[in-house]
C-alpha cells in the first residue's frame, strides 16, 4: 500500500490521510442526514451516480410509505483506510467506518414512531470506496463557477446560486463510488 500511497502523493501533493479521513466522515454524515431530510441535493456532488440513485431510491420508498428514516445521534467513532489502489486513470481508496446511531422510522404526518430502535444505538461497520481521477484539476482554483465565475460553496450543494451551473466534483476531488452499509 505504501508504494501506491507514494504515487498518490506524487500525483496530488496536497493529499493528507487525516484530511481524507475527515472528508470521508463528513460525506457519510451528510449522506445519512440527506436521507433523513429526504433531500440529497447538498451531498449530490460528492456521490457517484450509482450511490446517488441507491439513496434516492431509499428516500422515494420512505416518501411512498409516508415515513421518515431517522438516524439519531449519528456519529463516526473510527475511520480507517483499508486499501489504496492505483489504476490507469484513477486512484481508489477503500475506507472502513465504525458508525453509531439510533435507527428508526417515524410517520411523516404525525411524527410518531413506526419501527426500528430508538433506545439503543446501532453500531455498524460501513465500507466506502472513493475515487479520484488522475491529473485532476487543482481544487483551490476550481471553486469558481464555470458558467458565470461566481464562488461556489462545495459544502452547501455544489450548485451556483447565481446561474444554476452544477459543479462537477469528479473533475477535482474524491467522489464516493460505493457504500456497503
Amino acid at each position: 500500500m505504501s508504494e501506491v500511497l507514494d504515487n498518490l502523493i506524487r500525483e496530488d501533493s496536497s493529499f493528507s490521510e487525516a484530511k481524507f479521513r475527515s472528508k470521508v466522515d463528513n460525506v457519510f454524515i451528510k449522506l445519512y442526514t440527506g436521507v433523513m431530510k429526504q433531500d440529497l441535493e447538498n451531498i449530490r456532488h460528492f456521490l457517484s451516480d450509482d450511490v446517488y440513485e441507491k439513496y434516492n431510491e431509499k428516500i422515494k420508498n420512505a416518501i411512498a410509505a409516508n415515513q421518515i428514516q431517522i438516524y439519531d445521534e449519528l456519529n463516526v467513532s473510527d475511520t480507517n483506510i483499508v486499501k489504496i489502489e492505483e489504476f490507469e486513470d484513477r486512484f481508489e481508496i477503500t475506507v472502513s467506518l465504525l458508525t453509531k446511531y439510533l435507527d428508526y422510522r417515524i410517520s411523516k404526518d404525525t411524527r410518531k414512531y413506526i419501527s426500528g430502535n430508538r433506545d439503543v444505538r446501532t453500531e455498524k461497520r460501513v465500507m466506502l470506496k472513493f475515487s479520484k481521477i488522475k491529473n485532476a484539476k487543482a481544487l483551490g482554483n476550481a471553486r469558481k463557477c464555470t458558467g458565470c465565475g461566481a464562488n461556489i460553496d462545495l459544502n452547501k450543494n455544489g450548485v451556483c446560486e447565481y446561474c444554476g451551473s452544477v459543479y462537477v466534483l469528479r473533475d477535482y476531488d474524491w467522489v464516493l463510488e460505493e457504500i456497503d452499509d
